[in-house]
């Protein structure tokens, strides 16, 4: 069955209205930019392949962000070996946030507060992991620091991290209730 051209056209429209939302979705569980691309483009696919199956009463974002998520999850499992992305579980439990739309903007927010107040040393290892996409080899190197001591910097300031953009959040849902 094909999709009439007006449920089609919609459906291009919503799915292309979400594309940066759906990006930084990713990107928030997948924290390299390349394989963000990669996930957003198979999500993207797997959204087109099942247009007929969405539901035009349910929310649209929602429902693309579930198959991103899944996409992410499927991409974890290739990858399982690798230290440097985050567990299933801890995808599972970001997604779920984030999957939120309201707290989405929150934990966002909450994030760039948090990397402000890291340490120098830690804010500078983050930065280039996360924002140039540097391997841990790269930045030994550059912060002429051993691996391991490296690599235990971004397991800190990623736990720091995490528990930073958890308590700003609350800390602002909290304030709202007031």
């Amino acid at each position: 069955m094909l999709m009439s051209d007006t449920v089609s056209v919609e459906f291009s429209q919503q799915l292309t209205q979400i594309q940066r939302k759906l990006y930084s979705y990713i990107l928030s569980l997948v924290p390299n930019r390349t394989e963000a691309q990669d996930i957003l483009q198979e999500s993207n696919f797997v959204l087109c392949r099942k247009a007929e199956e969405y539901d035009k009463d349910r929310n649209f974002q929602a429902w693309a962000f579930r198959i991103a998520r899944y996409q992410v999850m499927a991409f974890l499992k290739t990858r399982k070996r690798s230290k440097l992305i985050f567990s299933e579980n801890i995808v599972e439990l970001l997604a779920e946030e984030l999957e939120d739309n309201s707290r989405f903007d929150k934990m966002r927010k909450a994030l760039s507060y948090c990397l402000d107040e890291l340490g120098e040393r830690s804010r500078a290892v983050a930065r280039l992991r996360f924002e140039k996409n540097c391997s841990l080899l790269e930045i030994a190197e550059k912060l002429g620091r051993p691996m391991g001591t490296v690599s235990a910097t971004l397991y800190r300031v990623r736990v720091a991290l995490a528990q930073c953009v958890r308590n700003k959040v609350a800390e602002e849902e909290a304030a709202e209730l007031s």
